[in-house]
């Protein structure tokens, strides 16, 4: 049997080709925090889910090579090293070009809403695909250079290994509702500044990073095999859309309705520039009523004011220039601006410009440097002072204590 540091060569070369995870388990009883740190987060928020897991590689014998698919659809390999020692290697997770193909499908033996189709959907975007043939190889090629001698093996599948297929199924439930959770932790940059842009209700920015993401001129490209796939990107973004709803304090049932309304309008659908074009509109929508929500006991002037600054945070604002714009003299803006807001303008300015950066440590992983420029503070050392005089600690405290 050959050494960890081969298998550690395996697994690099693995990680850099293919994004295929391969762990190597040494003396499986007493490694268990290892184990759930390389797991993916879905597999260990519950532990009966994670005991099966782990109870089943502890059953595997040597010689046998198994191939097992959990309730999620995802694949893994394992290969018992030494049964005496509990020595195991897994290989996954990963999805099968097979499997994926019928992803759709299998997604409707479950009791699941939109919402968590759309979850399990992003999950599976980020796992490698694979198909068995190649997966074949890659276990050959590990067993040729674990073993020194010619040995032979049996190939076993194990599907659905867990049975969590029950639609009354309360850890599947869990299961569902981290992935969607957890996702958003994982999206692009530009899609937290879609998501950021509609929770200030910046309907112009917005529409800029949505045309950045899914651009017009892809429509009749290779990247959308069928309306479909065209249509379920689009119920992701109506998603996320209605999560900023929420983030702002939005009514769950006006909220739900917009969604609802919107996920119609996607279905009835059947043209690419139709569905295209609908996005802005969601964005108008959504933007507007989270704009109104928030503005809805301010004067005129003081709403044009907030609205100006929220929407050029990123920006230099000052009263003066503000005042100018809404043709006030800058006294009677400040004055009025107090009375109703209960704050001066610089420091709402402050605490806004605070609170987008406080969500952007948590939730990218953009260097500090550049958030300070994103909410409009180009001096880094001033940002850093001002965060920890509305924060009492820095941004490196606060993003280390909420991630």
């Amino acid at each position: 049997m050959t050494n960890e540091k081969t298998i550690n060569l395996l697994k690099d070369m693995l990680d850099i080709t293919l994004d295929l995870p391969l762990f190597y388990i040494e003396d499986i009883k007493n490694n268990l925090k290892e184990i759930e740190k390389y797991l993916p987060s879905l597999l260990t928020i519950n532990k009966d889910y994670f005991n099966n897991f782990i109870d089943f590689i502890i059953t595997t014998k040597e010689q046998n090579i198994y191939s097992i698919t959990d309730s999620i659809f995802a694949n893994y390999v394992v290969i018992c090293l030494d049964e005496i020692n509990k020595n195991y290697i897994l290989l996954g997770p990963y999805l099968l070009i097979s499997d994926y193909k019928d992803l759709l499908s299998e997604y409707n033996q479950y009791d699941l809403n939109l919402d968590e189709i759309n979850a399990l959907k992003n999950y599976h975007k980020d796992l490698p695909i694979l198909n068995k043939h190649k997966i074949s190889n890659i276990v050959k090629i590990i067993l040729k250079n674990i073993y020194t001698k010619n040995c032979k093996f049996k190939f076993i599948e194990k599907n659905n290994l867990f049975n969590l297929k029950s639609k009354e199924s309360k850890t599947h439930r869990e299961l569902i509702s981290f992935i969607e959770s957890d996702y958003l932790e994982k999206i692009s940059a530009t899609e937290y500044k879609l998501f950021f842009a509609i929770r200030q209700g910046d309907k112009l920015f917005a529409s800029k990073c949505f045309d950045k993401l899914l651009p017009q001129t892809n429509i009749n490209s290779n990247d959308f095999v069928n309306i479909r796939d065209y249509k379920n990107k689009l119920i992701y973004y109506n998603t996320l859309l209605k999560k900023a709803g929420e983030l702002e304090g939005i009514s769950t049932v006006h909220l739900q309705s917009l969604y609802n309304t919107n996920l119609d309008k996607i279905e009835l659908s059947n043209d690419f520039n139709e569905l295209y074009n609908l996005i802005f509109n969601m964005i108008v929508d959504y933007c507007d009523t989270i704009s109104d929500h928030k503005l809805k006991y301010y004067s005129p002037l003081v709403k044009k004011a907030i609205n100006h600054i929220n929407l050029n945070l990123n920006n230099d604002l000052c009263v003066k220039d503000l005042a100018d714009l809404f043709y006030v003299s800058p006294t009677y803006l400040a004055r009025l601006f107090k009375k109703e807001v209960n704050s001066s303008i610089v420091e709402y300015i402050n605490t806004q410009r605070i609170k987008q950066s406080t969500c952007l440590l948590k939730d990218s992983n953009l260097p500090i440097h550049q958030i300070s420029q994103m909410v409009g503070i180009s001096d880094y050392n001033y940002f850093s002072r001002l965060f920890k005089k509305y924060m009492n600690k820095t941004p490196s405290q606060y993003r280390k204590n909420n991630t």
